[in-house]
């Protein structure tokens, strides 16, 4: 997994990867994506996520409340936070891919023109609609989903997944909430996983002020996909919006039982054990066909191929920021104060320094001062770095990390200045230099005194 939760973060613009997805086109089980989340929760944390995921809802409701951790009814304005603002990690799914040999108007995806190999392009948002709700695989009724959801060439809206209803153990029920996944599929083909494409979103920040509620695009190779109107979610009337959090970069291959896999266990097959290396039916026969074929071919081991990931902004949009936490949507301090929800057991911290050099290197001579070689064992070659004589790599002003392969990137925007003592606003006494020079002197001279004074008292009696 690639991720920059609280490195890199990014408020409204466009994000765009030129990749080659993992895996062949026909055989299902791996889930390969691509997206964005809110800087609040940081993946895989548990903790983290519990009633901020995927909240996008800066209003007080009744349902905010109570489960929405960081609500709008909140008066406060602890660790930074605005008052009456709420918070959460919406989530942006540039594309979550389910390969496999399922076509359109068959099996699981009988009433849906989008077969396997599908993308699937989502906003994952709460609040959701609590109420009259499309069941999944049923295409909506009217009034029960979103309006302003466009749809380009070879795309439908996903009818298989809706969201979740979002329960924790402990909680009464009125911390429930529903997650919604507006989200459409689009059909791909061989070529996708064979050859690089484009693959972008674009983010439009709603803005009060100019009476716009923003929006979300999606484009393959420039050819549209899919747009969200933020209008249609703001009239469905439950508090969500377009996300305006800071939001960190996500691409990982995952594989699961339940992205295509087979929906329903073959014959004879409980699905309980999964082990392409084991030699028993009961233990591979939960599988896609071919999938632990694939998985074992050594020579086309399945890869994520990435070219570039770039993100661009519009320089005079101030809405449109780069950092994980800004003015409008601080993050900082709250992680700061809740540590424990963003390390795992044994972290002094939630992220640990860059290390700068110092990684082993040179295991061969010629390796010690290599021009040509970018490895690791070569510091990344002459220009980004050098091997030393105690065989640890040193790097170059412009390039840091332990083998001196990654650019020693900077933010040239601060948002929030080094805390010091006079920000507490306190006016301690004021000291006058001239006074205590004087009071110095008194203190010296009666020092010098006071010897001369004692000899002179010796041998008096008192009265």
């Amino acid at each position: 997994m690639l991720q920059t939760w609280n490195k890199f973060c990014f408020t409204g613009g466009i994000v765009e990867a030129e990749i080659q997805l993992p895996g062949k086109h026909d055989v299902g089980g791996l889930w390969p994506a691509f997206w964005l989340l809110g800087n609040m929760a940081r993946h895989t944390y548990v903790g983290s996520t519990n009633h901020i995921w995927p909240w996008s809802s800066n209003v007080c409701t009744s349902r905010a409340k109570y489960a929405q951790r960081i609500n709008g009814c909140m008066k406060a304005q602890h660790y930074g936070l605005q008052s009456g603002v709420g918070r959460g990690a919406p989530e942006i799914d540039i594309f979550e891919v389910q390969a496999g040999p399922v076509g359109a108007n068959h099996g699981a995806f009988l009433q849906s023109p989008v077969g396997q190999p599908f993308m699937s392009t989502s906003y994952q948002v709460a609040p959701g609609r609590p109420n009259n709700r499309p069941g999944g695989g049923y295409w909506p009724g009217p009034g029960q989903w979103y309006e302003g959801l466009t749809g380009g060439v070879n795309t439908s809206l996903n009818i298989l997944f809706y969201g979740d209803y979002n329960h924790f153990r402990g909680d009464p029920d009125t911390k429930d909430y529903w997650s919604d996944a507006v989200s459409y599929n689009h059909q791909l083909q061989e070529n996708h996983f064979t050859t690089t494409k484009k693959y972008r979103m674009e983010w439009e920040l709603p803005d009060e002020d100019e009476g716009h509620d923003g929006y979300l695009r999606w484009y393959i190779n420039d050819n549209f996909v899919f747009q969200v109107n933020g209008t249609g979610i703001v009239d469905s009337g439950v508090g969500s919006t377009i996300s305006t959090e800071p939001m960190y970069i996500i691409m990982n291959t995952a594989i699961s039982s339940q992205w295509g896999f087979p929906s329903k266990c073959p014959t004879n097959c409980d699905c309980k054990v999964y082990d392409c290396h084991s030699t028993k039916f009961e233990e591979i026969c939960g599988f896609s066909s071919n999938f632990c074929e694939m998985m074992k071919n050594k020579t086309a081991t399945p890869t994520y191929k990435i070219n570039y990931v770039r993100v661009y902004q519009n320089k005079n949009d101030p809405k449109q920021k780069v950092g994980c936490s800004t003015p409008e949507r601080p993050t900082r301090k709250y992680i700061q104060a809740h540590q424990d929800l963003y390390t795992k057991k044994g972290d002094s911290s939630p992220l640990k320094p860059i290390m700068n050099g110092k990684g082993l290197c040179g295991r061969s001579t010629a390796l010690m001062n290599s021009d040509n070689d970018t490895s690791p064992e070569a510091c990344g070659g002459l220009t980004r770095g050098f091997c030393t004589a105690e065989r640890a790599c040193e790097c170059r002003s412009a390039w840091t990390g332990p083998h001196c392969l990654s650019p020693a990137g900077f933010d040239p925007v601060i948002y929030e200045k080094e805390e010091r003592f006079a920000d507490m606003e306190f006016t301690g006494p004021v000291i006058s230099w001239t006074g205590l020079w004087t009071g110095l002197a008194v203190i010296g001279s009666l020092a010098l005194i006071a010897p001369t004074m004692r000899r002179r008292m010796d041998g008096w009696k008192p009265l």
